[in-house]
């Protein structure tokens, strides 16, 4: 594998860096400037789903394409190894038709990260009982992981239609 030492006032350029892969991450000491940056998307097509199971490692934009066919919980996989004192956002694109449906026990049971229930803070502290029909709704996590084993959610609900 090849080590890139760059100087905090050199910038590559995108070709240069297009086709380079890093193993284990890329850590900056300095500032960098970034031209553009694509997310990738995991797009599911199952619509029979009553638990998504969001594994961080493979994104953290997932999409769900078919239309919802009931309420369901989500399940955060693979943030145990995470460092503490670190943070992600998910964002969750579920497509909703005449019937909305909602995030089961939102405050409760609802949520959990590597199979462990935690308690999301919803914004305006109200849990979303119904979601909008005829629309995509967006469930936005920030989860931040305090110690080993606890974690501050933050949790909104929007709908796009």
């Amino acid at each position: 594998m090849t080590n890139y030492n760059f100087d905090s006032t050199f910038v590559a350029k995108s070709e240069f860096l297009s086709n380079t892969k890093f193993s284990g991450g890329l850590s900056l000491e300095s500032s960098a400037k970034v031209r553009e940056i694509y997310e990738k998307v995991c797009v599911y097509t199952t619509s029979s789903y009553s638990s998504l199971e969001i594994d961080v490692n493979q994104g953290s934009l997932h999409h769900y394409t078919a239309e919802a066919g009931s309420n369901f919980t989500v399940n955060l996989k693979n943030l145990k190894d995470a460092p503490t004192q670190t943070s992600i956002v998910i964002t969750l694109l579920l497509t909703m038709g005449s019937s909305a449906y909602v995030m089961s026990n939102p405050s409760t049971t609802g949520f959990k990260i590597d199979d462990k229930a935690v308690v999301v803070k919803w914004i305006n502290s109200t849990p979303p009982t119904s979601g909008f029909t005829n629309a995509v709704n967006v469930y936005t996590f920030a989860v931040v992981k305090t110690t080993a084993t606890d974690y501050t959610v933050l949790g909104t609900l929007s709908g796009f239609g």
